[in-house]
């Protein structure tokens, strides 16, 4: 893509990918990633940032607290993020306590923030040449999924991290003349490590598996051999991720239906009848919003015209801009093709895609990197002027805005939910739906002194006279029949949720 390589040959863009960094770079490179850290680590969140990251340390907490995790009472969670989970659940086991999880959670999604831009430039790089890698790895730092996935903790981020490294390696490993050596086999087998890491983090994280393809079709080594390692770190990696998340499950004796979510084909067929495909999402605007506002609105529309001038530019360019669409637009598809669609599902298909916006702003600026970066400060500016996005669904383009709404909201989950936990009451009870429950029962494991989980009814037990029961209901009527109730019997009764 850009204008330097149009004429040059194939040995001497394998020798510009494998160039190493200069001195100046590097300490570029670290002081930008220093300063990432500083200040994802300033705005992170208090608490959980999501309802999806409440429910991975529920689950933690109760696999903790009972020694055992069932694959159908955490729903899909154990099957797509088994490796997030155990490692909570093992800092719990070694001490961490119950308050300290969100801390944890956010606290590594901001490390790995950085060791992530670092990765992706040194990808980018790879694909276009210093100048735009950096451009590509500014902007997709300030967009609101990236932005967002650095100062809460989900695995999206780091599953991306491991994944964008895993990339490299691959990389690495096809440069190699000789496939016998044994650097092509090292690095390959680097790749396989990271992919299953990454795989095993947030399993639908295989829906990038694109980037090795693209890397592939930039270099033009797109043979036999090397698209067979391709898919074999890619599936190996997948089957890893399947029978890490079955080993860690406690067994179920006589699953005899193959429906049930126990089984591997009951948890796809009960996955694909709550998230169907559908081709009427693509426009529903209610679930497209999530693609648009995890980059911006006009970041969007800028890769959508650089994308279409890429594809029909011919040569180098269309060859690139090709690869980076295989590996950006498969997640983004998936997720656009499924209700329930969310900004984050979005974070790995928008760092190849941003990298095609980058070089096209680079054309246009003739490659003049000064008029480059003004052009994409002044789209920055008029971006930052849409004040559509309520929340980390469809967050706002103003990365303060988002973060300050993000924040707002989430800690107000939790403060009413801890000002219940710490009344006096030997008997209470909290009733809430699926939606928010897990807000509201790690506060009370959070606050207890001496808490032990209790199945039927179920409960957590401070001591032998306080008990906090926990109910979860369909709806409102069922909420207030539940309070109503339990009052009558004299217990406290509270729902962030519903109106009492």
């Amino acid at each position: 893509m850009p204008h330097e390589e149009k004429s040059d040959s194939v040995p001497a863009l394998a020798r510009s990918a494998q160039a190493a960094p200069s001195q100046q770079e590097k300490i570029a490179l670290a002081l930008s990633a220093f300063v990432a850290l500083l200040v994802h680590w300033h705005f992170r969140l208090s608490g959980f940032g999501e309802q999806d990251a409440a429910r991975l340390a529920g689950d933690a907490i109760h696999w903790h607290e009972n020694h055992e995790i069932f694959m159908a009472k955490v729903d899909y969670r154990l099957r797509t993020s088994p490796l997030y989970i155990r490692s909570l659940k093992f800092a719990l086991d070694h001490g961490l306590p119950f308050r300290a999880l969100p801390g944890l959670m956010n606290g590594v999604s901001v490390l790995l923030s950085s060791v992530c831009l670092v990765g992706l430039y040194l990808l980018f790089r790879r694909l276009s040449n210093p100048r735009v890698a950096a451009a590509a790895t500014f902007m997709y730092a300030l967009t609101p999924c990236f932005w967002l996935g650095s100062v809460y903790g989900m695995p999206t981020l780091p599953a991306l991290t491991f994944w964008v490294f895993a990339t490299l390696a691959f990389a690495r490993a096809s440069d190699e003349l000789n496939w016998q050596s044994p650097h092509f086999a090292g690095f390959m087998a680097l790749a396989l490590v990271l992919a299953s890491i990454a795989f095993a983090l947030k399993a639908d994280m295989a829906l990038s598996a694109g980037a090795l393809l693209a890397i592939l079709i930039f270099h033009r080594r797109l043979q036999l051999k090397l698209l067979a390692c391709a898919g074999g770190v890619v599936l190996g990696a997948f089957a890893f991720a399947l029978l890490y998340a079955k080993r860690l499950a406690t067994p179920v004796a006589d699953v005899l239906d193959p429906n049930s979510p126990n089984t591997l084909s009951g948890f796809f067929n009960s996955w694909s009848a709550r998230f169907p495909f559908r081709w009427s999402l693509l426009v529903d605007p209610k679930n497209n919003a999530p693609i648009t506002h995890a980059s911006g609105t006009l970041l969007f529309a800028v890769i959508v015209v650089a994308l279409v001038y890429g594809l029909v530019s011919g040569g180098t360019r269309a060859r690139t801009t090709l690869a980076l669409a295989i590996w950006g637009l498969t997640p983004m598809l998936f997720w656009g093709l499924k209700p329930g669609n969310s900004a984050r599902h979005n974070l790995p298909a928008f760092a190849p895609l941003v990298l095609v916006a980058a070089s096209f702003l680079f054309e246009l600026a003739n490659f003049k990197t000064a008029r480059a970066w003004v052009l994409i400060g002044v789209l920055g500016v008029i971006a930052w002027l849409d004040t559509s996005g309520p929340n980390s669904v469809t967050p706002n383009v103003n990365l303060f805005t988002a973060t300050r709404g993000v924040e707002g909201s989430t800690s107000s989950l939790h403060a009413r939910s801890r000002e219940f936990a710490l009344l006096p009451s030997p008997k209470k009870a909290i009733i809430e739906s699926e939606y928010l429950i897990d807000y509201s029962e790690f506060e009370i494991w959070a606050n207890a002194t001496h808490p032990t989980p209790r199945a039927q009814p179920r409960a957590i037990l401070d001591g032998p006279d306080r008990e906090t029961r926990v109910y979860e209901v369909g709806g409102v009527r069922e909420a207030r029949a539940v309070a109503q109730r339990l009052r009558r019997d004299g217990w406290d009764v509270f729902s962030v949720q519903f109106s009492l």
